[in-house]
C-alpha cells in the first residue's frame, strides 16, 4: 500500500500548488526515492555531498540532481526505454563530441538498482534562452555565428560508429539534414560576460533528420530573430563548402 498511499498524499499536497511548473517539480520529487538517489551519489563520488539542487527534466522524463556545483546526475522516471536512451546518448556524445566546435561534456553511465544513471559535468554559465533579450540582440552576430558553426559541423558529421542509429544507414548529410539536437536554445550554455558559447548539453533526443525546424520551428520565441540570423550564417557555411 506504500505506493497508493504515497500517490494519495502527493496528489493532496500538489493540489494546493497553483503554479503548474512548481506542481510538476514537486510531484516528481515526492514520487521519487530522493534519499536513495542521494545515497547513491555520495557513494559514487566518494566525497561529502554539500550542495544539492533538484530539477525536473523535459516532460518529467528524469529527475536531475546537481551536486556540489560539479556534477549533474540524471535518474530516469518511469520510462520503459530509459536504458535504450541512455546508451544511445552515450554513443552519440562519444562520436560527435570530438567533431564539435563547442565543448560537449562526456556522459558517464552507472547502474543503480537495475537502471542506468547518467552523470554529466556541471557547466557554469547561462542558458541561451535565459539571456535577456536586449543582451542577446546586442550580440546577435557573435551568437549567431557560433550557433551556425555548431549546427553546420554536427549536421555534416557522419561517424561510422553511430551510422546504425540513422533511420537509413546509407543516408548522407545534406543541406539542413543530418545529426541534430532539436532543443537548441535550451541546451547552449553561454558565458554572459564574453558571449562565448562554452558548452552544449543534453543529447538524449539527438537524431539524424531534417533539422530546418531548429531555425524556424519556434516562431513564438523572443529569440526567433537570433535563430533567423543563425540560419543565414549556416547558409554561408554550406555554400562555402562547395
Amino acid at each position: 500500500m506504500a505506493g497508493p498511499i504515497r500517490r494519495f498524499f502527493t496528489n493532496l499536497i500538489c493540489g494546493c500548488i497553483y503554479n503548474q511548473d512548481r506542481r510538476k517539480r514537486l510531484r516528481v520529487i515526492l514520487n521519487s526515492s530522493m534519499l536513495d538517489s542521494i545515497r547513491f551519489i555520495r557513494k559514487n563520488l566518494g566525497v561529502p555531498v554539500r550542495r544539492i539542487k533538484t530539477f525536473v527534466g523535459y516532460q518529467a522524463r528524469n529527475l536531475l540532481i546537481s551536486v556540489n556545483d560539479e556534477y549533474i546526475y540524471k535518474f530516469p522516471l518511469r520510462r520503459s526505454n530509459s536504458r535504450e536512451l541512455t546508451l544511445r546518448e552515450s554513443r552519440i556524445v562519444a562520436a560527435l563530441a570530438p567533431l564539435s566546435p563547442i565543448y560537449v561534456p562526456p556522459v558517464d553511465v552507472f547502474t543503480h538498482r537495475g537502471v542506468l544513471v547518467r552523470r554529466y559535468k556541471f557547466i557554469r554559465g547561462c542558458g541561451l534562452r535565459q539571456i535577456p533579450l536586449d543582451i542577446a540582440m546586442a550580440n546577435i552576430d557573435i551568437l549567431a555565428k557560433q550557433i551556425a558553426r555548431f549546427i553546420y559541423e554536427i549536421g555534416r558529421a557522419d561517424p561510422e560508429s553511430i551510422r546504425d542509429l540513422k533511420p537509413d544507414v546509407n543516408a548522407k548529410p545534406d543541406y539542413m539534414y543530418g545529426w541534430s539536437q532539436g532543443d537548441i536554445c535550451d541546451n547552449f550554455i553561454v558565458d554572459i560576460n564574453t558571449m562565448q558559447i562554452i558548452a552544449f548539453i543534453d543529447w538524449e533526443d539527438c537524431a539524424f533528420c531534417d533539422f530546418s525546424p531548429v531555425f524556424t520551428g519556434d516562431r513564438a520565441s523572443p529569440h526567433r530573430e537570433l535563430m533567423a540570423a543563425a540560419s543565414r550564417e549556416y547558409d554561408k557555411l554550406y555554400r562555402n563548402q562547395y
